[in-house]
């Protein structure tokens, strides 16, 4: 396997990271001696369901939104010292790891349904980022490059980001100047060094804030990654599992006359890989050989905002993007079938335009409304080639080549009543049109070329919000939304199944219900509560599936009823913060009444911390209790397979010194899997890591 560390620019990243770090305790020549605020060491401001939520409309707390949300802030993040998103996204109820293990090879499934199939929307700083990866997974990027993570499940997301979404979406946000820049700072550096044991991981981070002008924020972020395989918890070598990777991410924002609410910005993001690895990244099939991949996803945004200070009708947000996820490879062991070199390239441009008004109907009543206007199209291209570096062919029978086009629209109001009432009524109509690319044919017995597909979804909601006291909410929603066919459905054929044009959109219709708790004083006066209990039921329409018919390769078949629940509550004093939440979810195919594999095992995850403020010093236990789960045959209903239960204990510590020259420092050491034991989700296709020793230092200069 070729090292990241090979790499110039991963060994500085490390190396001036490590020096900076030795800088800041020896010298500290650019140390801040300014102290944290007393809240930094207060374990109530720690509280998840206390945390504003931006990506579900007008802003508000997590325990006033009428659906089930996760907000990760910049100290969840650091906190987890993730070396790949699954690793950053693996305590939140309800959202799972699948597929593979390495950061090429993750998928991820929320409620039972999963995002390589676009049922779990993707978003980066507002921009959709999709493709379909062939035998790889669907999300490439580095945690360090993230200060925020919403996770909205449940499909009433797709008013706002796309229909599809049947079950949820994951919103990232990248990092600001802003975040490092405080009153009159002009600079400011951030450095950051990780180690994990298992797999000998190592992580360096540079990030630099620069304010140039009083209107002008300049950030530059530099991430090496380099990792081996991990070994299990017993003991044994887990290929593919390697996290290696460099990023970068470059952004600018310019504030027109000096309105912090008004600003022009810019954000370029790369994140890349080059190594020898399993062809087959998500189920780890050996069959295909070794091929050397080299992966490269980056990503150009131009945004506009304007918060018309003074007017309520307008707060205008606007952005275009262009994406590109390009693969490489070579060698492959199967190269008469596959190619002995192939590239997957998927390039997609996008826009989006938003507003939202406020209007003040009465003393008694407010509406806020969101409309806005979207456009997405994406290129996929799959050329095979031949060890002479001829052409053998574009795409393959089942990764067709093609273009996708989307044309999107959608309003969705807030009314409020008090401080009593909210109604969340919304419609989204999007319209999508697929066309086949190079080396399509009908299949089934011909070689004529298909037509184009395209369909209409439509994604109304409502949900509703009720204070019945000060300290106890209720809410419910109902909420149909659509999911187009995507490439791989509709033109993928064999010799004896053709192409099907004749798809139709997968229909969900879910419906919410919901109270949330926030209490204050319970045992001392400054104490708080929170707790939110979320139940749905969500039955979808028209399946898509493969099939052995000679009707078409997909089709559709039947409908599936996904239902369960999620509850999450939290207790916090000044020294004291423990967590809870649990997760459960049914996935059946109404017509066989067979339970689908694509379910996740029934989940709680404990968290017990304390904050020992005079040594600014937090301390901590995890722990992840996993239920064992069976799977059966799609068609027989007979057991194909049994997943054993099993439970994770990790013992963490946070160190951040508030005064004196190491302010500014954070130190954060784990133990992850203490009792090192064996570990696999039902939906994974490899073992989980067994015990790891990490480690990280971070300063801000």
């Amino acid at each position: 396997m070729t090292s990241p560390l090979a790499n110039p620019l991963n060994r500085r990243l490390l190396g001036a990271s490590a020096l900076a770090l030795v800088l800041s305790v020896s010298g500290q020549a650019f140390a801040q001696t300014t102290p944290q605020t007393d809240d930094a060491d207060d374990a109530t401001t720690q509280l998840s369901l206390g945390k504003i939520v931006v990506s579900a409309g007008v802003e508000k707390i997590a325990t006033d939104t009428p659906q089930a949300v996760t907000v990760l802030n910049q100290d969840d993040i650091d906190d987890t010292q993730a070396s790949t998103i699954g690793d950053l996204l693996d305590d939140v109820p309800g959202v799972y790891t699948a597929g593979g293990a390495s950061n090429l090879g993750q998928t991820f499934n929320i409620r039972g349904m999963t995002s390589n199939r676009g049922e779990v929307l993707m978003l980066v700083d507002g921009v959709e980022n999709y493709f379909e990866g062939y035998r790889m997974g669907a999300f490439f990027s580095e945690p360090e490059l993230y200060k925020r993570v919403e996770v909205l499940r449940g499909p009433s997301s797709s008013t706002l980001y796309g229909s599809g979404a049947l079950a949820g979406v994951i919103n990232f946000t990248t990092k600001d100047a802003s975040d490092f820049l405080t009153g009159d700072d002009t600079f400011a550096l951030r450095t950051r060094f990780g180690y994990e044991s298992n797999g000998d991981g190592k992580l360096g981070s540079i990030i630099m804030a620069t304010r140039p002008t009083e209107n002008l924020d300049l950030l530059i972020a530099l991430n090496g990654r380099s990792s081996d395989d991990y070994k299990d918890g017993n003991g044994d070598v887990v290929t593919p599992s390697d996290a290696s990777a460099n990023s970068v991410l470059a952004k600018a924002r310019y504030y027109i006359g000096g309105d912090r609410k008004h600003s022009v910005w810019a954000s370029a993001q790369v994140w890349e890989t080059d190594s020898y690895q399993l062809y087959d990244q998500i189920t780890g099939l050996t069959a295909f050989g070794t091929v050397r991949r080299r992966t490269r996803d980056e990503a150009f945004v131009l945004g506009y905002d304007n918060g018309f200070e003074g007017n309520d009708l307008l707060d205008l947000k606007a952005q275009v993007s262009f994406s590109e996820t390009l693969t490489d490879q070579d060698g492959i062991a199967l190269s008469s079938s596959l190619g002995y070199a192939s590239e997957y390239s998927y390039s997609t441009v996008q826009a989006r335009l938003e507003n939202t008004s406020k209007f003040t109907l009465s003393p008694d009543w407010t509406a806020f409304v969101t409309a806005g206007l979207q456009y997405y199209s994406q290129e996929r291209r799959n050329p095979r080639y031949k060890a002479d570096g001829s052409l053998q062919a574009n795409g393959a029978t089942t990764h067709p080549e093609g273009d996708t086009t989307r044309y999107g629209g959608f309003i969705q109001a807030e009314i409020l009543w008090r401080d009593k009432l909210v109604i969340t009524p919304g419609l989204r109509i999007d319209h999508t049109e697929l066309s086949p690319g190079a080396g399509v044919v009908t299949g089934g017995g011909s070689t004529a070329v298909p037509e184009d597909a395209s369909d209409t979804g439509y994604s109304p909601k409502l949900a509703v919000l009720y204070n019945l006291t000060d300290y106890l909410n209720v809410f419910g929603s109902v909420a149909h939304t659509e999911r187009m066919p995507i490439l791989d459905e509709v033109y993928s054929r064999s010799g004896t199944a053709p192409v099907n044009l004749n798809l139709d959109p997968e229909k969900s219709n879910n419906y919410e219900l919901g109270a949330s708790l926030t209490l204050r004083g319970l045992v001392t006066p400054s104490d708080r509560m929170n707790a939110k209990l979320t139940a749905f039921n969500n039955k979808v329409e028209n399946l898509i599936t493969s099939a052995s018919a000679t009707s078409g390769y997909f089709i559709n078949v039947g409908e599936a009823k996904y239902e369960g629940f999620e509850v999450e509550a939290e207790y916090a004093t000044r020294a004291l913060i423990a967590r809870a939440s649990y997760a459960t979810v049914d996935a059946t195919n109404e017509t066989t009444g067979v339970l689908l594999n694509t379910r996740p095992a029934d989940e709680l995850n404990l968290n017990l911390g304390y904050v020992l403020s005079d040594l600014d010093l937090t301390v901590g236990w995890r722990g992840e209790f996993v239920s064992g789960i069976t799977n059966y045959n799609a068609t027989t209903g007979a057991v194909s397979s049994t997943v054993d239960s099993y439970n994770v204990h990790d013992l963490y510590a946070t160190w951040r010194p508030r005064t004196g020259s190491l302010a500014g420092m954070d130190v954060r050491v784990s133990v992850d899997n203490v009792l090192d034991d064996y570990v696999k989700n039902n939906l994974a296709s490899f073992a989980g890591q067994g015990r790891s020793f990490k480690l990280s230092l971070g300063k801000t200069f």
